[in-house]
């Protein structure tokens, strides 16, 4: 599952071009019983054709909902869009400070420990991607 989600967050960020806002996502099947909020009065997600559509509609600069997290069910369906997440920190979490991130990878990686949570993932231009399980960071790749 981890490479599923690896390679969706590449072909996320491919299809999207220059309009790319960058991607956080969290593989779920219970949102209930997480700790989000919606950022936008709705957050049913514009779905298209695809999965890899639908998150690149969402994931544009042009779209209202671009930032935030959205949410992926285990059955790789779209489920809520444009979430705040603000899971609990993990205060002995490994952190590779080499690398330049900002709050949507720190969120990412608490969030991967977060129970319900399968793992989460997160898409920028400048940084590449990377997946978390666990409370860990599991792949990372740099932006070519």
């Amino acid at each position: 599952m981890i490479d599923e989600l690896r390679d969706l967050l590449w072909q996320v960020q491919t299809a999207a071009g220059k309009d790319f806002s960058g991607l956080g996502l969290l593989v779920c099947d219970s949102p209930q019983d997480l700790p989000i909020t919606p950022l936008r009065r709705k957050s049913d997600p514009p779905l298209r054709r695809s999965l890899v559509d639908s998150l690149v509609t969402v994931s544009s600069t042009n779209s209202e909902y671009h930032d935030g997290f959205h949410i992926v069910s285990t059955g790789w369906k779209l489920t809520l869009v444009s979430q705040y997440f603000s899971p609990p920190i993990i205060k002995n979490a490994v952190i590779d400070r080499r690398k330049v991130f900002g709050a949507r990878y720190m969120a990412a990686l608490f969030g991967s420990a977060f129970p319900r949570v399968e793992m989460s993932g997160i898409a920028s231009g400048e940084f590449g991607i990377a997946v978390f399980r666990g409370g860990k960071e599991r792949r990372f790749e740099a932006a070519p």
